[in-house]
């Protein structure tokens, strides 16, 4: 039994793929029921997804096979049945320009079990498929001038009563915390928004949405979080799919390994690229259904730009139409991957081949803007889901290194830490050292209590640059202090701020004392620890750091050469700075490190 469904939309073809593919609200917004997935890994590195719910009443149990899809042309998902009124069900649609919009055409087909399965099937189309239409047809009309958009289907809102007055109330409490206009938004989405689009919400990307700075929307979350509107969630990400695989309320309770069900793989925890930082409604604020409606499809996934299950011995050809730049070619059960470089001049067409020892061929080249084909052949002894992804995922992810390393966040949660012995990497960060100039001396000219409240004034200063730039203030170190950035030109840019403010800030808390800093700095991977009650960094990278700082002699600034090289441009150039290349010979490294120094013009 086969139902189709033709919608004619003036969403062209690449936007409405947003919403056509997005086949887990889709099903909630058709009232649909919810679905129990269980992934089970084989040993021949591939994994089975099987999924279990109740249909009004009859319990159904089966197999779905992995969706087959090419941005933004169509996709497909097969479910076969072990229990309930069907055999097996796919789903398939295809996507075509017309008019400067889109003609889409789905179609629903049914194999079923008896005459109980040709009676839902007969519901389906009766019940489900104009559910299915206002929500799409819904979408397309937001999509463009919202004023004549159709009603939207139902939605599924979870609140208790007399949430909207807890809420309006928490609201005010996180603007004494943190007073901007982002505070506001968030509590109306927390009031008002369905629920798939706050169980999950990530700084970057509301900002961008909002057109927002991202730092005063991360600080917004961070105060309603303090008060009790959100909670913070530490999600662990597989590398392969980006999938959460755990959501945890702490950092103790990270591991430093974590396994994939759904990719068959093991992987190191990083603070960069494994573990995200996410925002969730507070269950007293809001409780928010998590249910799933379809695991699998491309909406949940929309950095997946083609994927296929390619059994062993065939080959798949992906159709694709890619804007330039770097995209990623991988395959399930090995790490192994290839660049996908999309630019002007490439040649149509490109090719891969899998075998059992992993991928064989150079990064592919598509041209940009074009349509043209990827081949992969897999010549292994398995079958393998092959995708096509996006890289630019990780614009809208929030790292755990990159919260772990701001100052208002170690300040409102200082309780937050590693678990005694776990050490996680984090790839690339900038640690900078400051230290005082002549600190004996002042200390002999103006007496303990003096030079000390200086000291203390000192680090004021100190600690408000280092947050406006970004960072964090790690430790003090009698008169010194270890910071942490995660871009090097933030450090760059705080370390001059540092100079060009220190001497006013001192005038002005009244200290005449002509005090003066020395900076260094050097940007590389580390291991983040939790020692003495607070998260740590260590490594050569600080090592090296602490080093660039002792061969500063005040009022300078001193930064190691690789870490020039991993910024556009030079920001303190810009700012009236001279810069003096020299090697120096630092203790611990066997060779002369090429450092500069830069001095104000």
């Amino acid at each position: 039994m086969e139902h189709t469904l033709e919608l004619t939309l003036r969403t062209p073809p690449a936007e409405a793929w947003a919403f056509l593919a997005d086949t887990n609200a889709a099903d909630r917004a058709a009232g649909l029921p919810a679905i129990a997935y269980r992934d089970e890994p084989q040993p021949d590195g591939t994994t089975r997804r099987f999924f279990s719910y109740r249909l009004r009443g009859l319990p159904v149990e089966g197999e779905e096979q992995p969706f087959t899809w090419e941005f933004p042309h169509r996709f497909e998902v097969v479910r076969r049945y072990e229990r309930g009124p069907f055999a097996a069900a796919t789903h398939a649609c295809e996507l075509m320009p017309h008019e400067g919009g889109t003609r889409a055409v789905h179609t629903f087909t049914f194999e079923p079990r008896g005459i109980l399965g040709r009676i839902f099937a007969w519901g389906f189309g009766r019940e489900v498929l104009p559910a299915l239409r206002a929500f799409w047809e819904a979408r397309d009309a937001e999509s463009g001038d919202a004023s004549q958009a159709p009603e939207l289907a139902p939605r599924r809102l979870t609140r208790d009563p007399g949430d909207t007055g807890r809420i309006a109330t928490l609201q005010e409490q996180a603007r004494t915390v943190y007073d901007a206009e982002p505070v506001e938004a968030i509590a109306e989405l927390i009031a008002s928004a369905p629920d798939e689009e706050v169980e999950r919400l990530r700084p970057r990307s509301l900002a961008r949405a909002w057109g927002q700075d991202e730092r005063e929307v991360l600080n917004s979350l961070l105060a309603t979080t303090q008060v009790g509107l959100t909670r913070l969630r530490w999600d662990v990400i597989c590398p392969h799919c980006r999938g959460d695989k755990e959501n945890l309320d702490h950092l103790d309770a990270l591991g430093e390994t974590a396994f994939c069900p759904s990719c068959n793989i093991d992987f190191d925890l990083d603070l960069d690229r494994a573990v995200e930082a996410v925002f969730v409604p507070h269950p007293a604020a809001r409780r928010v259904e998590t249910a799933k409606y379809c695991l699998g499809g491309p909406g949940l996934t929309p950095h997946i730009l083609a994927q296929a299950l390619v059994p062993a011995g065939t080959s798949w050809s992906a159709t694709l139409t890619l804007p330039a730049g770097r995209y990623r070619v991988r395959f399930t059960g090995a790490p192994a991957f290839r660049w996908l470089e999309v630019e002007t001049g490439s040649t149509a067409n490109a090719e891969l081949r899998i075998t059992d020892e992993g991928l064989e061929g150079d990064d592919p080249r598509l041209p940009a803007d074009h349509t043209s084909q990827l081949t992969v052949q897999n010549q292994s002894s398995r079958p393998v889901i092959v995708v096509v992804e996006d890289v630019s995922w990780a614009r809208d992810a929030l790292p755990a290194g990159h919260l772990v390393a701001d100052q208002r966040f170690r300040e409102l949660f200082s309780g937050e830490m590693l678990a005694p012995g776990v050490r996680l990497a984090i790839e690339s960060v900038t640690i900078m050292f400051t230290d005082l100039v002549g600190s004996t001396a002042m200390y002999g000219a103006l007496g303990d209590a003096r030079a000390f409240n200086l000291v203390l004034n000192h680090f004021d200063v100190l600690r408000d640059v280092v947050a406006e730039r970004g960072g964090a203030i790690i430790k003090t170190i009698g008169d010194a202090i270890m910071a942490v950035f995660m871009e090097p030109e933030a450090a760059l840019s705080a370390a001059a701020d540092l100079h060009e403010r220190l001497s006013a800030h001192l005038a002005a808390a009244g200290h005449d004392y002509p005090a003066s800093l020395k900076v260094g700095m050097h940007t590389g991977p580390a291991i983040a620890v939790t020692l003495n009650e607070r998260l740590d960094y260590f490594g050569s990278t600080v090592n090296l750091a602490a080093r660039t700082e002792g061969q500063s002699v005040g009022e300078d600034i001193v930064v190691t050469a690789s870490t020039l090289g991993s910024v556009d441009g030079d920001p303190l150039v810009a700012r009236g700075w001279a810069p003096e290349p020299f090697d120096a010979s630092v203790k611990g490294f066997p060779r002369p490190v090429a450092m500069v120094r830069y001095r104000r013009a």
